[in-house]
């Protein structure tokens, strides 16, 4: 059954939905980075942010994180039990809304270099079996707009 709507509340609803889709984009991919993150103190993945129209902030200080806090299993902002991730680091704002940029970044000295599949000596100059391969970001990346085109695509057939 389609939903009714009045004339002038398209415009708000639509909206929100869109408000919706920007959202789970956001958190979808913070999960996806978190998840797929080297793990060998935690830092690198804890010190993973989203900020708003800016890519600025801060880093995780140094030092040892505890790694079963980080591999826990929590009930995600989207209500679906996700594994391997912190919560979202919001930089500046409350709530992902449709005209901003999001950027999902850290700023990690190193954090390129991770990326990019270069590793720290102390595991042997190259990922672990059970790490990202290099190229990781990209793939994530490219998943997401599959994901984004998926879920509108799913909005419009539920409104």
């Amino acid at each position: 059954m389609a939903r009714k709507i009045r004339l002038a509340e398209v415009g708000n609803y639509i909206e929100g939905r869109m408000d919706q889709l920007m959202r789970a984009a956001v958190l979808e991919t913070d999960s996806r980075l978190k998840q797929a993150s080297p793990v060998d103190t935690g830092r690198f993945r804890a010190s993973w942010q989203v900020g708003e129209n800016s890519a600025s902030g801060g880093v995780a200080p140094a030092g040892k994180y505890d790694v079963s806090q980080i591999n826990k299993r929590r009930k995600s902002e989207r209500g679906q039990t996700a594994q391997n991730v912190l919560p979202i680091q919001r930089l500046g704002y409350d709530k992902e809304k449709i005209g901003n940029v999001y950027s999902v970044h850290n700023n990690l000295p190193y954090a390129e270099a991770l990326a990019g599949g270069s590793y720290p000596p102390s595991w042997g100059g190259r990922y672990r079996s059970n790490q990202a391969s290099p190229g990781w970001v990209q793939g994530i990346a490219k998943d997401i707009q599959g994901f984004v085109v998926a879920n509108a695509a799913k909005i419009g057939r539920e409104s």
